[in-house]
């Protein structure tokens, strides 16, 4: 649905129970159930605290960078488990702490680790239409919620607006009251939980790498699941098994060796930003194929499983569309899921003059600039596909120099001259579907109701640091459509309060 218009959400009906409000989840959903769970019904009774205490960790800005504000979301991170019992330690020196929590229970069955993190995308406040960032609000069909308001449950389809309400500090309260509520039912835990806290996934994870490099040994586990990334667009609970990768870099291309005036250097000075339009124009077909040549030769081929779990989940090729006012996407022949496992090639920024919203000027700018991703899958090598790319400006005409503007010299003896600025990229693993502890994951999942199994996610996480030494999955919470990195972020409380439910069964699976 689209977040532009609130009145486009599912009127819910009205509640007068909180056990009630779970028995009437919208039909869609896959958690409808005959009977309500211990858990679903612990949770009811609470979601005025299960709210507050997500409101409370939304307000504290969190984008990584300002060590102070990245301090102070670790250090109400560390109260907020060892209110649970947790033995958490903070990782020391500059950047954002990674925070790890320690729980052993009587009899355990085994260890899960699991992955959540705790900073935020940039924000601009101006941009947001609900609320500020990081003044956190809960709006209906009929608007906002008024802040003052002392109801003690919450309509299942209302949002909380925020940033990091669904990435992914809406995923760390979940697994907190999942905790809670089994304790309070007598269900569990039964497995001991390593809960790592990453506070700069969103600006490469430094700080995570080097402390899972050095303390990885606390960190390995039975199972390791990674709790980032939005359900599949049909609503149903989804577990992924690979994320992508990342590779990329910055072109820029040349024209004379400062701004020319328009109207006197016209039709006589090369303008760069055309340049660059034909350049970009030439790595893709009309169709959004990439045309690099080698660009797709080495993706490692989905298996028999992987391809019976797509085959397996719901068509929302329509409502995608219609969310997001896409009338023919590229290659409409084949499903989202399926390009999932394919690399992508997107232009995420250009730049040419001092842009289309600075004051009018009328002079031909001296160069243009555009930033590529390549968002990679399992099998590709990140240096050979920037090689691949910086190849294929080549094969265009182009002189490449890396790293550093062209001389004199180098402007005199050829036309075309790009500069390329490459980026430190990242694999993409995947682990197998049938590997134990992921289908038994998949088991405690299902018995709540109907799953998407996706080979890849979309996003880019440190899921290798885990898969390579222990099995490892990914659990998705946060509704599709929550514009994460976005205006507006949000987290559909359905979505929160299913999300709990789920991790509730991770944390009392039976041992393969």
């Amino acid at each position: 649905m689209g977040l532009s218009d609130p009145s486009k959400y599912t009127s819910p009906m009205l509640l007068r129970t909180a056990i009630a409000l779970l028995a009437l989840v919208p039909a869609h959903y896959a958690f409808a159930q005959a009977n309500v769970s211990p858990v679903a019904q612990w949770r009811a009774a609470h979601e005025r605290q299960i709210v507050d205490e997500l409101m409370q960790l939304v307000s504290l800005p969190n984008v990584a960078g300002n060590d102070a504000d990245m301090q102070r979301n670790a250090d109400l991170l560390e109260q907020l488990f060892v209110r649970r019992g947790f033995r958490v330690e903070k990782s020391t020196g500059p950047g954002s702490p990674v925070v790890l929590a320690t729980l052993d229970v009587p009899s355990a069955r085994g260890t899960l680790t699991l992955y959540i993190h705790y900073d935020g995308q940039l924000v601009t406040a101006s941009e947001w239409t609900r609320c500020q960032p990081f003044v956190p609000c809960i709006y209906g069909p009929s608007g906002e919620i008024p802040r003052d308001d002392a109801r003690k449950t919450f309509d299942p389809q209302w949002r909380m607006y925020g940033r990091s309400t669904s990435d992914d500090k809406g995923p760390i309260v979940a697994v907190l009251t999942a905790l809670d509520a089994l304790r309070a039912t007598g269900k569990g835990p039964t497995w001991n939980l390593r809960v790592v806290l990453d506070g700069e996934e969103e600006a490469g994870s430094a700080n995570f790498l080097r402390f899972a490099a050095e303390r990885g040994a606390v960190l390995k586990a039975d199972l390791a699941i990674t709790l980032d990334g939005p359900r599949h667009a049909s609503g149903k609970p989804t577990m992924y098994f690979g994320v992508r990768g990342m590779a990329g870099l910055t072109l820029t291309v040349y024209g004379a060796r400062m701004d020319l005036h328009s109207g006197n250097y016209g039709n006589w000075a090369p303008d760069p930003s055309m340049r660059l339009a034909r350049l970009l124009a030439s790595m893709k077909d009309d169709t959004g194929r990439v045309t690099i040549d080698g660009f797709y030769a080495d993706v490692t081929p989905l298996s028999a499983s992987d391809l019976r779990a797509l085959d397996e989940i719901p068509d929302v090729e329509g409502a995608l569309q219609k969310d997001f006012g896409v009338a023919r996407p590229e290659r409409p022949e084949q499903r989202l899921e399926r390009k999932l496992n394919e690399p992508t090639l997107s232009i995420l920024t250009m730049e040419s003059g001092d842009g289309v919203h600075a004051l009018p000027r009328t002079a031909i700018p001296a160069l243009a600039a555009a930033r590529l991703e390549m968002r990679l899958v399992n099998g590709l090598d990140p240096a050979k596909q920037n090689a691949l790319l910086v190849s294929h400006i080549r094969k265009q005409g182009y002189v490449v120099i890396e790293g550093r503007d062209p001389t004199d010299a180098e402007r005199a003896a050829h036309p075309l001259i790009a500069r390329v600025d490459l980026r430190a990229g990242r694999t993409a693993p995947r682990v197998s579907m049938d590997e134990p502890m992921a289908r038994a994951v998949v088991a405690a999942v299902t018995r709540l109701g109907p799953i998407v199994r996706l080979p890849t996610l979309g996003g880019t996480l440190p899921f290798t640091t885990f898969s390579t030494q222990m099995p490892t999955v990914g659990v998705s919470i946060v509704n599709h459509d929550n514009n994460q990195h976005g205006p507006d972020e949000n987290l559909r409380l359905q979505n929160l309060w299913e999300g709990i439910e789920i991790l509730a069964a991770i944390m009392t699976m039976p041992r393969p």
